[in-house]
């Protein structure tokens, strides 16, 4: 495969074909659906108190034995889509450069949550689909630091060095079943969703999600600041470093390599160390919820942000008072975020990296500032 960051990608024309690529044609994989994957691993449901605030109760999962312990993986980003009667987290992981695993890329996991919040429920099932690109080759290196859905496609933040873009895969039409002989030479993966499009991000995308009220993509970049080792600091001089930064923007409106998109509201003055940011409209207000977190010690923290000025407006020079943002704590390792809409009211989705991985929902309305 090529090399990417000095890991090779590993494609699958390549590895059944003995690298031959005249005879790509020859390979014939199974398109299929989501309802159709097999998720034959079982998650562990859970509601619980995970907030330093008494009474708000998340509803959420565990992830069997070896995703709960595996250094190879790491759990990044948090989705949700519903489809024909069903509804699904999807959750990214990369695989990890110490263990030998950037280059198998990232995957996403399909996890089957439609008994939440419905009825009493143990259990959900799940299974991994590993991502690769429109050449069938896996994304060697990449982070899958934030995903979102919207209208069925997948967008996935690909921060690596020279790319700055979103990557989008069409979950109807590039979820493909491999046929057995070729699992093998995919790691053991069953399941491959490929990339149908990308475009380019105006600023590092750690994260991705998108304003269903607003109608606008957000992305942010996560810069360290503080203190070397293991403590996530929320102070003033790490609060006003320029590299804090996250970005509303149209789609339409992104310009091939430009650092900003036109139409575009960039805010310069948020938090280090974000994770994942979403903003949704409360009232006549856009309310920002901003994670962040720094190694496996130290709490996440969940910040709320009422961002009063106009919407799209000149966002540059909104001026928030640090004391003033509330900060709802959480375990360590706090990363993506994301808003669901259901039928009856819309939860704040978020996962963990470290110590116990939670992924969970909590109502939205928990968290206002």
């Amino acid at each position: 495969g090529k090399k990417g960051s000095s890991v090779a990608n590993v494609c699958l024309s390549t590895q059944l074909l003995g690298g031959s690529r005249s005879t790509v044609e020859v390979i014939t994989l199974n398109k299929t659906k989501i309802e159709s994957l097999d998720l034959n691993i079982t998650a562990l449901a859970f509601n619980k108190s995970l907030t330093d605030v008494d009474g708000i109760i998340s509803s959420g999962f565990l992830w069997n034995n070896e995703d709960a312990e595996t250094t190879k993986w790491r759990p990044q980003g948090v989705a949700t889509f519903h489809t024909s009667g069903r509804r699904f987290a999807l959750v990214s992981w990369y695989g990890r450069k110490d263990e030998g695993y950037s280059n198998r890329g990232g995957r996403i996991s399909f996890v089957d949550i439609s008994d939440m919040h419905h009825n009493t429920t143990s259990k959900y099932f799940y299974t991994h689909v590993l991502l690769v690109d429109e050449n069938n080759c896996t994304l060697p290196n990449i982070h899958v630091g934030g995903i979102e859905q919207q209208n069925g496609i997948l967008y996935v933040a690909d921060s690596r060095k020279g790319q700055q873009a979103i990557l989008e895969f069409d979950i109807a039409g590039g979820l493909f079943e491999l046929p057995p002989e070729m699992i093998d030479s995919m790691f053991g993966y069953r399941y491959v969703l490929r990339q149908s499009s990308s475009f380019h991000s105006p600023t590092k995308p750690s994260f991705i999600s998108y304003d269903i009220d607003n109608h606008k993509f957000i992305v942010g970049t996560y810069a360290r600041c503080g203190r070397k080792v293991g403590i996530h600091v929320d102070s003033e001089k790490c609060f006003n470093q320029p590299k804090n930064r996250l970005v509303w923007f149209n789609k339409s409106d992104v310009a091939l390599n430009s650092t900003i998109a036109k139409n575009s509201d960039s805010c310069w003055h948020y938090f280090s160390e974000m994770q994942g940011a979403v903003s949704a409209k409360v009232g006549n207000s856009t309310i920002v919820w901003v994670s962040s977190s720094y190694g496996p010690i130290a709490d996440g923290h969940l910040h709320v942000v009422n961002a009063s000025t106009s919407f799209p407006g000149e966002y540059g020079n909104v001026d928030i008072a640090l004391d003033e943002v509330p900060i709802f704590r959480f375990p360590p390792g706090l990363e993506d975020l994301h808003i669901e809409q259901t039928e009856y009211r819309r939860y704040i989705w978020m996962v963990t990296e470290f110590g116990t991985r939670r992924v969970f929902a909590t109502p939205l309305d928990n968290f206002l500032p």
